[in-house]
This record gives structure tokens, C-alpha cells and sequence, in this order.
């Protein structure tokens, strides 16, 4: 009989390894499953960051073209002004002589 108990003990410390490696790769898939939800919220997260950087990044673009319409603008009044001195001053010289 002692055989038969040896063969017991042993196919009961395998089972006993067995349950323990469960338990350890069950550990390790909730660790996995962890980091992966964490890894979702950063995506998220960093999702949610680009469509406020492109926003931004339109309301810039349109800022700028608004801008550059105003300097122009702005460019075209004062070289306007500019010719009309140069007028007054043609028209003052010729006066003057």
C-alpha cells in the first residue's frame, strides 16, 4: 500500500502546484487587465487633448487670418495717407515757388 500512498501524496502536491499556478496566472491577468484599463484611460485621455489642441489650433487659424486682414487693411489706409502727403507736400512746394 505504501506505494499507492506515495503516488497519492505526489499527484496531490501536483494538484496543490496546480491551484497555486492558477491562482498566480489569475493574479496576473487581474494586473493585466489593470495596467490595459489604465492604458484605455490614457488613450482617452490623450484623445480628448488632440481634439482640444485642434481646436485651439483652428481658433489660432482663424485669429491669424483675421490679423493679417486687419495689417492689411491697416497697410493700405497708411499708404494711402503716405500718397496723400506726398500730394500735399507736391502741392505746397509748387505754392511755394
Amino acid at each position: 500500500m505504501e506505494p499507492v500512498e506515495e503516488r497519492l501524496t505526489a499527484l496531490e502536491a501536483k494538484v496543490h502546484a496546480s491551484l497555486a499556478e492558477m491562482e498566480q496566472a489569475r493574479r496576473d491577468r487581474e494586473n493585466l487587465e489593470a495596467k490595459l484599463q489604465a492604458l484605455h484611460a490614457d488613450l482617452r485621455s490623450r484623445q480628448h487633448e488632440i481634439v482640444t489642441l485642434q481646436a485651439e489650433r483652428e481658433r489660432d487659424a482663424v485669429a491669424l487670418a483675421r490679423l493679417r486682414a486687419e495689417r492689411d487693411e491697416v497697410r493700405a489706409r497708411v499708404e494711402g495717407l503716405l500718397g496723400e502727403i506726398a500730394h500735399l507736400e507736391a502741392a505746397m512746394q509748387g505754392a511755394g515757388t
